[in-house]
């Protein structure tokens, strides 16, 4: 009951169809026993008969059987396409409403959870919640109705044959039963490491360029290699320690009658009566072999219960990621200074404090640059701007108004944020440059193109604007990927810019189109930004130095360059690394730069 009431919502309309799916599989059950009786029949025509065989009567009987038969198999089909109605409304449902809640989610949910993980719970948990309910779920019925029935026909025909033959049977399905009950945490484990699994594939996946190149193996991919190694173990250690249960049970289950025969010499030995006692031996015979299967059934019901049950909480746990929350005081934005006033912060689910006591503001127009050492706080910064993730401490102000009490379609719609990491669609290079802003002109996104320094891509491009990326051999490089991704943003034209190290991964050329296309896109723009290569902040209105989680510096880049600190040696190692080349002492010295 308690995952039919987690199923229940993701029904709908089909919930209806579920009660008749349970009553044809309850009608099949009950209609499947008869033959096994009018069989029975058969077989005391044949065994007392003192004359003549009535023939008319086995055929009489035979047809019954076959009947029944059919009716069974028809009210089985029937509840199948019941349960497979409703099983389909729900696989889709729980995809299209995790989706719903998803596009729901802070942005800071998809930084903190992996693109495979996600994939993993949404595709394989709602094939999950399919399966049971399209097939474990009508069997309900008929592994409750089964049992009763095939109880009731062995101890009424005869209560000695009866006894003999649960007995093997109880056994085994004690033994089993407690096994499978002790399996419930081995799921979680395996589910668990099948998520590990899919997470670190795609991450093989995406570095096998690195890994060809380097001509080394998956044992470069160490923690790939240590999944598969985890959980080649555990399956391996719980299979093995099914052996002794398994055999026991199919011996049990399938050796009934090595039992059932003993017995009945005894009761024809003590009463006499061959015939009666061999005929109700045939009926046990048939009988007994479906009442353990239907209990086996009953077991990996259980067993696929608590599949099902895991499946429906790993993907509800997937959308109780907090919320923001909404604004109780709705508030506009007067302008579009940005002010950080000593703000902490701590990720979700963590302990350890990010950011500690961050002061700092950015007049409108401004552009104020972070730098500092990998891990110090700068992307956190600046995913705080866009609100990917609510302060621990303190408050971000723009425009005077508390970034809480900024509804969050204003918030997106004043904000652009360019990341290293590009995201482009699968669509053409006109849809994916007016996506944020759909409602653009053909002749507003050429203009943006061509602020973004993407001509050039467009005009060697098959289709030019209208081509389609992925398609036919068309793909783009890292950097004429960043050109795109900056055309949409020059085009969504929002007073206030994120920039977390746009240039990271492009090369020279690339580098300085990209650098062209951010003076355009920052013009007039309240800009905060990231960068490694130094040069591109030195008109910055302000540089912080970022260290520790802590603002340990601040200044025009003349002032910190003066002051001697931090940024005076990371400007002098950048002025070097600069000039580095490879070559023999000879060849070096004669251009005056450093030796590698």
């Amino acid at each position: 009951m308690s995952v039919f009431k987690k199923l229940s919502p993701y029904m709908q309309s089909r919930k209806y169809l579920f009660p008749f799916a349970l009553l044809f599989s309850a009608s099949s059950a009950i209609t499947g026993t008869i033959p096994f009786i009018y069989v029975w029949f058969i077989v005391r025509e044949l065994f007392t008969a003192t004359g003549n065989i009535s023939y008319d009567m086995v055929t009489h009987y035979a047809i019954i059987a076959v009947i029944f038969s059919a009716v069974s198999i028809i009210l089985y089909f029937a509840a199948l396409a019941c349960s497979h109605l409703v099983a389909f409304r729900v696989e889709g449902n729980i995809r299209r409403i995790t989706i719903e809640k998803m596009l729901k989610l802070p942005l800071g949910f998809f930084d903190r959870n992996p693109s495979g993980r996600i994939r993993k719970i949404i595709d394989d948990n709602a094939a999950v919640t399919h399966t049971f309910v399209a097939h474990e779920l009508p069997d309900l019925a008929g592994t409750i109705i089964i049992p009763i029935i095939s109880l009731v026909l062995l101890f009424v025909f005869d209560w000695r044959l009866g006894i003999a033959s649960i007995i093997p049977i109880a056994y085994a399905i004690i033994t089993l039963g407690t096994k499978l009950n002790k399996s419930k945490d081995f799921m979680q484990k395996y589910m668990k490491s099948l998520e590990d699994m899919n997470i670190e594939a795609v991450e093989y996946v995406r570095g096998i360029p690195v890994v060809k190149v380097f001509q080394q193996s998956i044992y470069s991919f160490k923690n790939f290699y240590n999944t598969i190694d985890d959980y080649h173990k555990m399956v391996t250690a719980y299979s093995s320690s099914w052996k002794f249960i398994m055999c026991s049970y199919t011996t049990l289950i399938n050796g009934v009658a090595l039992l059932l025969v003993p017995v009945t010499i005894l009761i024809i030995t003590h009463t006499g009566n061959i015939a009666a006692t061999i005929i109700d031996l045939m009926l046990y015979i048939l009988v007994t072999p479906v009442f353990s299967q239907n209990i086996m059934r009953s077991m990996y019901l259980g067993q696929a219960l608590n599949n099902a049950n895991i499946a429906i909480d790993s993907i509800e746990s997937l959308t109780k990621y907090p919320n923001l929350a909404e604004p109780t005081n709705p508030q506009q934005i007067k302008n579009f200074d940005i002010e950080f006033k000593n703000v902490d912060f701590t990720y979700p689910g963590t302990e350890n404090q990010v950011l500690k006591n961050i002061s700092f503001s950015i007049k409108e127009g401004q552009t104020v640059a972070l730098v500092g050492t990998s891990g110090g706080g700068k992307s956190t910064i600046a995913k705080l701007v866009p609100r990917f993730f609510d302060v621990t401490g303190g408050e971000i102000l723009i425009g005077e108004a508390p970034i809480k009490e900024i509804p969050k379609e204003v918030l997106m719609k004043k904000t652009s944020f360019v990341f290293q990491n590009t995201r482009l669609f699968k669509k053409s290079i006109l849809e994916n440059v007016r996506y944020g802003t759909p409602e653009a002109s053909i002749e507003s996104v050429n203009k943006a193109l061509d602020l973004a320094q993407c001509r050039e891509i467009i005009d060697r491009l098959p289709d030019g604007i209208n081509t389609v990326i992925g398609t036919k051999g068309t793909y783009l490089s890292g950097g004429e990927q960043q050109r795109i991704v900056l055309a949409r943003a020059i085009l969504k034209n929002a007073p206030i810019v994120v920039l977390d190290e746009a240039t990271a991964f492009a090369d020279p050329e690339n580098e300085h189109l990209i650098q062209k296309a951010l003076q355009t896109l920052s013009k007039g723009k309240t800009v905060l930004m990231i960068a490694h290569r130094l040069t591109s902040i030195v008109n910055a209105d302000q540089i912080l130095v970022v260290q520790g989680g802590e603002i340990v510096e601040r200044g025009t880049h003349k002032e910190l360059v003066q002051n001697g600190g931090i940024f005076a040696k990371m400007w002098s190692d950048y002025q070097q690394s600069v000039t580095w080349t490879i070559g023999k002492n000879n060849e070096s010295s004669n251009n005056g730069g450093n030796n590698v």
